[in-house]
């Protein structure tokens, strides 16, 4: 089970099985998408080639194949499919949305197979505080530290705790974020007049973190609190 955003994530990810499945790295399994937005956000990508990167034309357009459609990718289309593959009992991927377990087809996903340790949520973004998914991550992660020791976290959502046997694993390197570094080298390399910047996206303790990095580079920096008006133009 891979909890993923619609739009950029999922596709992201198809990408990168469909290429390890062509170069035989990973055995194949079903790649089923049970999300209707992320569905349809897929085909949108698939219809504007003229927009990919060199590196996707060299390994998928040049030999007619579209990066996100393969003989082991589905994507359901209805509720009753979405049920049907909930009960699914044969090795497979599940790619659904939302991204951090607050809403979405991922959560009856959950509900069936959080339990069962021969399943595996497979963390590859962000989760933000006080979300289903943190929790997720935090517990399972702790839980494997343990090495899978004693009883398993209980992680309540829809009203009902389950225990989390399901292996919790992250994966890095999908985030959609640039990072310091990316930040400050457009910031240099812009040929932007900036004279005050805002920090108002991340948990509090990473943006203070990041604002002083950036002031300590020369730039007037501020962490506005939430309900804080900042003026913006000349």
């Amino acid at each position: 089970m891979i909890p993923s955003f619609a739009f950029g994530r999922t596709q992201e990810l198809l990408y990168v099985i469909h290429d390890l499945y062509d170069r035989g790295e990973v055995p194949k399994r079903p790649v089923y998408v049970d999300s209707p937005l992320a569905t349809k956000l897929t085909r949108v990508f698939g219809e504007h080639p003229e927009v990919y990167d060199e590196e996707t034309h060299e390994i998928f357009l040049q030999r007619g194949d579209n990066p996100f459609a393969f003989d082991e990718v589905h994507f359901t289309a209805s509720v009753q499919e979405s049920i049907d593959l909930m009960k699914e009992k044969q090795p497979h991927i599940v790619i659904s949305a939302s991204g951090m377990c607050e809403a979405g087809r991922i959560l009856h996903h959950l509900r069936y197979k959080i339990h069962n340790e021969r399943n595996t949520i497979l963390i590859v973004g962000y989760m933000a505080q006080n979300t289903l998914g943190r929790r997720i991550l935090e517990e399972g992660t702790a839980y494997e530290a343990t090495g899978r020791k004693g009883e398993p976290p209980l992680i309540k959502f829809y009203n009902k705790h389950y225990p989390l046997k399901a292996r919790v694993k992250s994966l890095g390197g999908f985030s959609a974020h640039a990072d310091y570094t990316e930040m400050l080298r457009f910031l240099k390399q812009s040929n932007l007049q900036v004279n005050r910047i805002a920090v108002v996206h991340g948990e509090e303790d990473q943006s203070l973190a990041f604002a002083k990095r950036v002031q300590e580079a020369g730039y007037e920096v501020v962490v506005p609190k939430v309900g804080v008006s900042v003026k913006v133009g000349t």
